[in-house]
């Protein structure tokens, strides 16, 4: 995970979500889907890159989902709201699900998460205090960021990069994560 700079609610978001899931809410017990309404603005708005698996989620696959952070079956009140709304792919969603565990990524910061380039698994950051190495850690294992898929996916990218397949500033725009880490480790100097 990166940190990931909150992006201003559209301006037609209170008619389009606000406004009809509060309706919603004063009538019924059920939470109606309205922010969905708002799922291809909410991925235009962060370029396409999941809040946590840090990829770069295709247009017209389905994959892309509005993330709940704090969980709309336990604070029904930010159910419509857009600063509760992460892009999430949809596995990362699935697995998310309702817990609180999960760090914001709103609130991670350069460093916490780390990559491993030699075997591209997703790691906590070096010089963290233990209660923070520990929450990245539980992050890293509740989002199983490092299963075989993931790994796949990270290694795919890097050795498509690596042969020249396309340049530095796509790998940002596709794989912010493993563009910074590169940076970081001094492998690539920064654009």
């Amino acid at each position: 995970m990166i940190h990931v700079d909150p992006q201003p609610e559209p301006a037609d978001f209170d008619a389009r979500v606000r406004q009809k899931g509060h309706e919603d809410l004063q009538g019924t017990d059920e939470l109606r889907p309205h922010w969905r309404h708002c799922s291809l603005q909410l991925w235009k708005a962060y370029r396409g890159i999941c809040a946590y698996s840090c990829l770069y989620i295709p247009r017209g696959t389905g994959a892309l989902t509005v993330d709940h952070l704090l969980p709309k079956s336990k604070q029904r009140a930010l159910a419509y709201e857009w600063s509760n709304y992460r892009l999430a792919c949809n596995r990362m969603n699935a697995r998310k699900n309702a817990f609180e565990d999960v760090l914001d990524p709103f609130e991670v910061q350069d460093g916490w998460f780390a990559l491993e380039l030699s075997t591209l698994q997703v790691i906590p950051g070096a010089g963290l205090s233990a209660s923070m190495q520990q929450r990245v850690q539980d992050t890293i294992d509740r989002l199983d960021l490092n299963d075989e898929e993931f790994l796949e996916a990270r290694t795919s990218w890097y050795d498509e990069y690596r042969q020249g397949a396309f340049n530095f500033d796509f790998l940002r725009r596709h794989f912010p994560f493993l563009a910074k880490e590169l940076v970081r480790q001094g492998l690539v100097q920064p654009q």
